[in-house]
Formats: C-alpha cells, structure tokens, sequence
C-alpha cells in the first residue's frame, strides 16, 4: 500500500491525537481519588475530556459529516455538567430533575466518539504503537462512561447502592460531586469484570447497567483482537 506525503501527515496527526487523549484519560484516573476531597475536581476532569476529545476528533474520524454531531454534543455536555454540578450544590431536587438528560448527552457523545475511535483504528493501513494507544484510550473511554452512569443511578436512586461499601462521606445520602470517584473506580471494576461490591443485588436497574458496562467492555476487545490478528494474517498472506 502505498502512502504520499499528505497521507502521511494525516496518519501522525491522528496518532498524536490518539496519545494525547490517552495520556490525558490517565492523568484523570489518576487524579480521580482526589475529587473525595474536592468535589467538583471530577466534572472538571470530564470538561477537560469532552475538549481534549472535541479537539482530536479529526485524528479519530475520517468521516468529515460526523464532525459537527460531536462538538454539538460536546458543547451541551460541558454546559450541563456546569449546571448539574451547581444544582446538585446549590438545590439538589433541580439537580436529580436534571440528572437524566445531563447523563443521556454524555452517553450520546461518549458512545459516538468510541465508535468512531473503533472504525477508524479499522480502517488504519498500519498496527503501530499509537494504533494501539488509540486502542486503549477507547476502552478507556468506556470505562469513564460507565461512571458517568453509575454517577447518574447513585443521584436518582440512592438505594441500588450498598452504603456501607462507599466511603464515609459518600454514603451519607446527599447528591455530591464527590461519589463520582467511587463510581469511576466501581465502573473499571465492571469493565474489566474483576466486578464490584457496591451495587445491590436487588434492584434491577444497576444489575442492568453492570451487565451493559461489562458486555461492552468485552465486546470491546474483543473487536480490537480480531482487528490486530487481522492485520497480522494480512501480512503473512
């Protein structure tokens, strides 16, 4: 296959954005412990992704019409996470009634910016390094995404959670900012299927959202598995 000049720019351009936001993805897991003692640092965090996302998606696409979707949704993420945030401080009956439309346009942006990821790492001519960073950053991506939604059901329904499985503070039962890490670090357990205690055996709705985060997580590997021993049979052929 051969490759000219432009086409070439265009490939390191979109592997930069691959490693940016993976470096990005894990400064945020890293930092996440901490927003159990500054609430808000999280929803900064996720404004700092939905940017960094925004900012790369021409590395990530190579579907030009999917372009203005994303910073649509992107855009409408970050302003209601300021509003959420605020609402659930400031008066948190507003907050939970804001909950499910805040939670739906993260899941919509999230989720697109992940297929897009996964049909253009398809269609890369080559498995290099940043190829695979690109990879990882998408799965990332799926995980925070979870939190996200776990984030949502501990807002609307306090008690699909065991209370005594979170952190002191947390499970005092007030909407905060901070049951975000706890719902982040939940959210990889379920992706990576080592699983979690916090969710209750009863209610229907997390048991649902545990499934959902662990099936993508597999579905996600397993995708990117047979796209890597794809290219690899190409080869030998």
């Amino acid at each position: 296959m051969r490759i000219d000049r432009h086409q070439l720019q265009t490939i390191r351009n979109r592997h930069l954005g691959y490693r940016i936001t993976l470096i990005y993805e894990l400064l945020l897991l890293l930092l996440a412990p901490l927003a159990q003692l500054f609430s808000p640092l999280l929803s900064v965090l996720l404004i700092g992704l939905a940017m960094v996302l925004m900012g790369f998606m021409n590395r990530f696409s190579r579907t030009p019409r999917s372009m203005p979707v994303i910073p649509l949704l992107g855009c409408t993420a970050i302003g209601l996470e300021l509003i959420w945030g605020t609402a659930l401080t400031c008066n948190p009956s507003v907050g939970r009634m804001i909950t499910l439309p805040h939670v739906v346009i993260w899941l919509l942006f999230l989720l697109l910016v992940v297929i897009r990821g996964v049909r253009t790492l398809i269609r890369e001519p080559f498995i290099t390094m940043s190829v695979l960073q690109g990879a990882t950053a998408g799965y990332l991506t799926l995980g925070i995404t979870g939190g996200v939604m776990l984030t949502a059901l501990w807002v609307l329904q306090p008690s699909a959670f065991v209370a005594s499985a979170l952190p002191p503070h947390i499970s005092s039962g007030s909407p905060s900012g901070s049951v975000a890490a706890a719902m982040l670090a939940a959210s990889f357990g379920l992706l990576t299927t080592i699983g979690t205690d916090v969710l209750t055996s009863s209610n229907v709705t997390g048991k649902l959202l545990a499934a959902l985060i662990t099936i993508a997580g597999q579905l996600y590997i397993a995708i990117l598995i047979g796209l890597i021993l794809g290219r690899v049979h190409r080869r030998l052929v």
